[in-house]
This record gives structure tokens, sequence and C-alpha cells, in this order.
């Protein structure tokens, strides 16, 4: 498992951060660590790259893509 942050500047409110922790629990090999509104970033743990794209296209279609 590696550490990774993402900027998701769609992040607004800490409803946001739970839309982001719900989603990367759908994505198998990674888990959401926490995530900093005022950053406009979240902090996961991914298996692999595989995940880590995963991860970004289902945050994608749940309206929080990320940058970068």
């Amino acid at each position: 498992m590696k550490t990774v942050t993402l900027e998701i500047p769609n992040i607004s409110c800490n409803h946001c951060i739970m839309t982001v922790k719900r989603e990367a629990g759908f994505v198998d090999g990674a888990e959401f660590v926490s995530g900093d509104v005022d950053a406009k970033k979240a902090v996961f743990q991914v298996a692999d790259d595989q995940a880590l794209e995963s991860l970004k296209e289902t945050l994608a279609e749940a309206g929080y893509p990320p940058v970068g």
C-alpha cells in the first residue's frame, strides 16, 4: 500500500469529504485516510497504480474529479 494525496477542487464542505470517503469505499485496493476541506485535498491508501486509477475514475463519476 502507498499513500497518495489528491487535490479535489470540488470539495467545499464536510459533506463533500463524506461523499469522497463513501465513494473510495467502492474501489478495491483503495482506502480513505483523511480529507481537508480548506486545502481541498484527500489522502488515500492504494494498493497499486490500477487501484489509484480506479479511484480517480470513481471520484470523477461522483462529481469530485481530482486534478494532477
